[in-house]
């Protein structure tokens, strides 16, 4: 927060001595304008460009923070359902796949969550979902009741094993896609303020006023979109409420313990 401020600040500041340095006189802007209607045609284009290229860019992330949301939820349910299927399932292997599938979503919450914000995955929580590949594909396949678990368990490890893979995926942070229209997005915004600057912006001051607040703004809407290049990560990040609150489910679950 405090380092979006600074560049805002800095922002603010740069501008107005820019202004202050080469500001033209007002005579020379009575002079200029003969040509008024062409530089305001040209900085329509230039603001034109900058909003183009932040709505691509802020409906990239905001379906990028919505797929990485969803999949999340997905993968709770997941195991969710897969901790229903150990109600059939012989001893011990019931209690072993009950404690991992326990375990699991707590690795998530707590150890390799905060370890998406810089890209990386747990190696816990890699050991404990291999373990339950293990397990379940050690059940028997019979009687059929077992059998029907076992089967519907492993289509369950599967989805878990994709969406968490997806996971790690959106933790690397934009595609190219959303990188070029984020450099789009901050050329934009320079541009918005070189260009009244290039073509004979005074130094008078409400002429200051108006682009200290300009550029303001500007620098505020690129330290955001900045902050979101990564879902799991910045103001806006996605939080693990789907595996934090998959504990508490998991505890209300009946399972028959005279099987």
């Amino acid at each position: 927060m405090w380092t979006g401020l600074v560049i805002v600040l800095a922002a603010v500041v740069v501008t107005v001595v820019a202004c202050i340095l080469f500001g033209r006189s007002r005579a020379h802007e009575q002079a200029d304008d003969r040509d008024a209607d062409s530089r305001g045609f040209l900085g329509a284009v230039v603001s034109g460009l900058f909003i183009v290229a932040l709505a691509f860019y802020v409906v990239i992330v905001w379906e990028e923070s919505g797929a990485a949301e969803d999949n999340a939820s997905r993968e709770a349910a997941a195991v969710a359902d897969v901790y229903w299927q150990t109600a059939v399932m012989p001893q011990p292997q019931r209690d072993h796949l009950r404690s991992l599938l326990t375990e699991y979503p707590k690795l998530v919450a707590d150890k390799e969550w905060p370890r998406l914000a810089v890209g990386e995955s747990d190696d816990a929580t890699t050991a404990t979902l291999n373990s339950l590949h293990s397990e379940v594909l050690s059940l028997p396949s019979s009687p059929d009741q077992v059998k029907s678990a076992r089967e519907r368990s492993l289509e369950r490890m599967r989805e878990i094993t994709d969406l968490r893979r997806d996971r790690l995926d959106s933790a690397s942070g934009l595609d190219n896609t959303g990188e070029i229209m984020l450099i789009g997005t901050i050329a934009g915004a320079v541009a918005m303020i070189v260009f009244p600057l290039m073509i004979g912006f005074t130094s008078r001051r409400r002429h200051l006023l108006q682009m200290s607040l300009t550029s303001a703004v500007l620098a505020l809407v690129c330290v955001l979109c900045a902050g979101m290049t990564q879902p799991f990560d910045g103001w806006f990040r996605v939080e693990p409420e789907s595996f934090t609150s998959l504990t508490e489910e998991m505890a209300g679950i009946p399972v028959d313990e005279n099987r």
